[in-house]
């Protein structure tokens, strides 16, 4: 008996351990992210020829100036207005997808359904750059590249894998009773689709906002598919600036870039944390 006490004390001691090792790894993490970012935003906000005298100095003016160059001398409006367009454009139609998608394979059973949802999952795998010559060359052939709407279609297309995935999980989560009374009242498959829909706004919700942040971000295709100067998005934008910077030396200029593209990012974590936070919990927990 005492030995099986030990045992258990030992092993509840290395459970312990494990978590303070891991909650110590995930706050040492957050507080050098925190770091950096305090850090970015200062650096935004000084001189040129101080930016790099004292890394931590509160800034000596308020160079309100840095973001203006930012946004016109550097074309950043330009760049962000295109980011709006094709991840506002590919996030509204991979749902309009993802989401249909998702319902017909967890709530409308039929065969092959299960093999279909491995299919998608299988290509959250794939990577970019295995599909980025043959993407660029049938895009070619029918007049989409350096085209906003072919960007647009193509982040359609990487992100449907993904939506359809985690919705599938959330889709099937929900329960059945009202769906059964819609089919007793005689809706057809499209109409129980929109009364069940409601009932999936948290998934909805957590897919749209991990899909457009990660479109946000999106980088190579944007790189690849477009060539001209008011094509570009806001990550090819600033890799244009940080190449103007060896010329120019306006470090403070790329940092005022940096701050506006991650303020978006900022804020609508900020706001909608807890709603990316539900949408998937209650789908892996129901």
């Amino acid at each position: 008996m005492s030995t099986d006490v030990h045992v258990s004390s030992l092993q509840r001691g290395g459970r312990l351990a494990g978590r303070g090792i891991g909650r110590l790894f995930v706050w040492s993490w957050v507080l050098f992210s925190l770091a950096m970012l305090v850090w970015l935003i200062l650096a935004a906000f000084k001189r040129n020829n101080s930016v790099f005298r004292d890394l931590w100095a509160l800034p000596d003016s308020n160079e309100i100036q840095n973001f203006r160059d930012a946004w016109d001398l550097l074309n950043l409006a330009r760049t962000t207005l295109n980011s709006v367009l094709t991840v506002g454009g590919g996030t509204a139609l991979t749902m309009a997808v993802a989401a249909p998608a998702a319902y017909a394979l967890t709530r409308m059973y039929f065969r092959g359904a299960s093999p279909l949802i491995s299919f998608f999952a299988l290509g959250i795998g794939v990577p970019v750059h295995a599909i980025i010559i043959p993407l660029f060359v049938g895009l070619s052939e029918v007049n989409l590249t350096n085209n906003l709407w072919g960007l647009t279609l193509t982040y359609m297309g990487v992100s449907i894998p993904f939506a359809v995935f985690l919705m599938t999980g959330f889709f099937r989560s929900l329960p059945s009773e009202l769906e059964e009374a819609a089919v007793m009242e005689g809706a057809g498959p499209l109409r129980v689709f929109f009364v069940m829909l409601p009932l999936a706004r948290p998934g909805m919700v957590a897919s749209a906002l991990i899909v457009a942040v990660g479109l946000w971000n999106e980088f190579l295709l944007a790189l690849v598919l477009t060539y001209d100067v008011d094509k570009r998005t806001i990550g090819v934008g600033l890799l244009n600036t940080f190449g103007a910077m060896r010329y120019t030396s306006n470090w403070v200029g790329l940092f005022a870039s940096v701050v506006i593209m991650l303020t978006p990012l900022i804020i609508l974590y900020t706001w909608m944390s807890r709603r990316i936070i539900e949408g998937l919990t209650v789908g892996a927990t129901k």
